[in-house]
């Protein structure tokens, strides 16, 4: 312990001088800054309970031999002090990392140094996104849900049961309140207005003037982003006014002793908000065995705090989480392997921690909880209701997704003059994918000296295209997903894109592969389980989150290369790979690891709509299905696209003379040495929904027209129809090739039965 000790715990030592001796063998020494006085005091509970939580830790004998020393200093939440702490704990008292230090202005100021010195900065207690920058601050790891993601929830719940209100916002004006602020707008998208907005300073004696000010905008919702002494007040002067409107308040102070106790419980009646962890009293969501572990641990370490105190529970789910990395070190207790442990936390269901809702890091994710449950203050006390939400899209973390997003309008002459006539650009995708070698098949066959010449362009999937389609310089085309398309339309990603895409045709479909331990017999197996889905450009990636969201299968994700990830896997550091290509994957089909399997998809109805029935075959991959068997899966429909361009322009005259170099050479292409997925392309097939690029169709009409009044669905065109000069494409399908088209084919015809329509 250092020389100094304000309170009398054996695990913990609150300093204010003198210098504390070299750290022993046998013990495991933690810094600790904390507000114990000042304007965010309430917060200091957060260290009190996690010295408590240590020193019973510590009674039954520590971890793995070792005792847990905590060194706390007040640093009043001012970041000069905190600063100056952190060098005293890093440099003298020699600390191994520091933990739960409170804010985000305050955890900014270290977070350089920490980094620098290589000391972890472990569960940062701020829900800023600074704390999830991996690549940046690699020895930096936040804790709670972002202030972003925790906004974007109220959004959420506000469409869904509130879509004509107006809403009102008081937030401290600081990094804490703009990006709570910003979250809400962003989850809002413009669909509901926020009428009015009013910050405060930390500083300021009361808000009177800023609660005046929303009740005058009629606002029928006010969301509060502060800190519990200013969610205190403004509970209590919206009352004194009159005002009663539906009332949120962040979870950052939605405590009962804190804020609802001083504000006046029938002040609070009503009053919303999300969670992640429990309340102290509510021994029906904790479960029997859970609350009286809680009231016992309680009474017996630190009895001056309430069990109703919010900050005690989070000081108590801090304080398990630290000792599971702890434990998880074993004897090595170095730097490094503490922060290695910190980012392989999986599927973690702590005590006191809302049903549903798991802890889960990686090297790439330094946000442990990402999802939270709405609640209301009800008779006194808060009701948890609704489902568990996350505040995360998985589609936020896509570059390509955030561009398309403010993507408007660009010139076309500005882009056809970086063009040099009749060379067509053609987006494909990574190296060795499905669309890279179909690219190059297009290459090899239509180019023709300055009559036309194909460049295909290495990408990095689905997502990446559109956006590479839409903005950048000399792509003409590209090869993208189907479902890609339509999620960036039903998210709103992208203005109108329906007008701005059309496609030339659909060149094939892509199957659903889901390499797993065999201890994962189906997809629902991996909910709450830890999931490669490539990168977050890429069309697996899209597929993924899109199949996953049908389904409902809430599953953490890991954005790494499924081939790169193959080691993670056989290593149990993740659960399982999604790769979404045309099969088979040449990665793949070199596995013949006995634990691993490939995982069956059904075909559910919720996917019947975006999704086609296929099966991977021993043929396919014989070191992971038994000789003459396979496994069920589904496939996605990968379509070649182009910005919709006008007719008289030079960038339509390109496409057109693609078109009918392509269309005319099909036949080849669906010969050796060509991808074998060639063979699934049928020209005449439509794309629900997508408008088919005008030359394309023109060339159609001229060359495969059909009888009047015939339609053709991508079912009933699964088996193409011979193109000019060609013998029947049908001819060269194989039964493994032929088998998920004509499973198509047959449920397309089956439909039309039933409906009555003529054959």
């Amino acid at each position: 312990m250092a020389a100094v000790a304000l309170a009398a715990m054996a695990g913990a030592t609150f300093a204010t001088q003198g210098l504390a001796a070299p750290p022993t063998s046998n013990e495991i020494r933690i810094g600790v800054t904390s507000p114990l006085t000042g304007p965010a005091s309430a917060y200091g509970v957060i260290a009190k309970v996690i010295a408590a939580y240590m020193d019973k830790v510590n009674a039954e004998g520590g971890i793995n031999g070792r005792k847990v020393n905590m060194i706390i200093y007040d640093d009043g939440y001012e970041p000069t002090k905190v600063m100056e702490a952190t060098r005293k704990l890093v440099e003298e008292d020699q600390v191994l990392f520091t933990l739960a230090t409170v804010g985000t202005n305050t955890n900014a100021a270290i977070q350089p140094y920490l980094n620098s010195k290589k000391v972890p900065q472990l569960f940062a207690l701020s829900g800023a996104a600074a704390w999830d920058q991996p690549q940046e601050f690699p020895w930096t790891m936040g804790f709670l849900p972002t202030y972003a993601a925790e906004a974007q929830i109220y959004a959420q719940y506000l469409l869904e049961n509130h879509p004509r209100s107006r809403i009102a916002v008081l937030y401290q004006d600081d990094g804490m309140g703009k990006e709570y602020l910003k979250g809400l707008k962003d989850g809002l998208s413009g669909k509901i207005p926020v009428v009015a907005e009013a910050p405060y300073k930390v500083t300021d004696a009361n808000i009177d003037p800023q609660i005046a000010k929303l009740k005058a905008s009629n606002a029928d919702v006010f969301i509060q982003f502060t800190t519990p002494k200013f969610a205190t007040m403004a509970i209590r002067r919206s009352v004194e006014l009159g005002w009663r409107p539906n009332q949120f308040v962040a979870s950052v102070s939605n405590s009962y002793s804190a804020v609802i106790q001083p504000a006046g419980a029938q002040n609070a009646e009503g009053l919303m908000s999300a969670a992640y962890r429990l309340e102290g009293e509510d021994s029906a969501a904790a479960g029997d065995a859970v609350f009286r572990e809680w009231t016992a641990f309680m009474q017996r370490y630190v009895p001056s705090v309430s069990k109703v105190n919010g900050q005690a529970v989070l000081g108590y789910l801090v304080g398990r989480s630290v000792v599971e990395v702890l434990k998880n070190c074993g004897d090595d207790l170095s730097r490094e392997n503490i922060m290695k442990q910190a980012r392989g936390l999986k599927g973690i269901q702590l005590p006191m921690m809302v049903q549903g809702i798991l802890i889960n890091t990686s090297p790439s994710d330094h946000a442990p909880i990402e999802q939270m449950r709405m609640m209301r203050f009800t008779n006194g006390q808060w009701q948890h209701f609704g489902p568990v939400r996350s505040g995360i899209d998985p589609g936020a973390v896509s570059d390509s997704f955030k561009t398309i997003f403010k993507y408007g309008t660009a010139t076309k002459r500005d882009l056809a003059n970086q063009l040099n006539a009749n060379t067509v650009s053609l987006m494909t995708g990574s190296f060795g994918s499905t669309y890279a070698q179909v690219g190059a098949d297009l290459a090899s066959v239509l180019d023709n000296g300055t009559a036309l010449r194909i460049l295909p362009v290495m990408g990095r999937g689905s997502v990446q295209a559109v956006s590479d389609i839409l903005l950048l310089r000399g792509v003409d085309a590209g090869i993208v997903r189907k479902d890609t398309l339509a999620y960036l339309d039903r998210k709103d990603f992208a203005k109108d894109i329906r007008n701005q895409f059309v496609y030339v045709a659909k060149m094939f479909n892509e199957e659903m592969h889901v390499l797993a331990p065999r201890s994962i017999t189906n997809m629902r197996d991996l909910d709450g389980k830890t999931v490669v889905v490539d990168l977050p450009d890429s069309s697996t990636f899209v597929t993924a989150i899109n199949v996953f969201e049908r389904l409902n299968i809430r599953p953490h994700l890991i954005y790494q290369e499924p081939r790169l990830a193959l080691d993670m896997l056989r290593k149990g550091e993740v659960d399982a790979i999604v790769a979404i290509e045309g099969k088979p994957l040449q990665w793949l089909n070199q596995v013949t690891d006995r634990n691993l399997h490939l995982v069956p998809v059904d075909y559910a109805k919720n996917l019947q709509e975006e999704y086609l029935p296929s099966k991977l075959s021993s043929q396919d991959y014989p070191g992971l299905v038994p000789e003459g068997g396979f496994v069920e899966t589904i496939s996605a429909e990968a379509v070649l696209a182009s910005y919709n361009w006008a007719p008289n322009s030079d960038r339509y005259r390109r496409l057109a003379l693609l078109v009918d170099t392509m269309f005319d050479k099909v036949a080849q292409l669906q010969r050796p040495p060509f991808h074998p997925k060639w063979k699934e392309m049928a020209l005449r097939a439509t794309v629900s929904g997508w408008t088919r690029f005008k030359a394309a169709q023109e060339w159609l009409d001229r060359n495969m027209p059909l009888a009047s009044g015939a339609t053709v669905s991508s079912a009933s065109a699964a088996v193409p129809p011979p193109p000019p000069s060609a013998a029947p494409a049908a001819t060269a399908f194989s039964p493994q090739d032929r088998d998920p088209l004509y499973r198509e084919f047959l449920e397309w015809r089956a439909n039309r039965s039933k409906a009555g329509a003529p054959r």
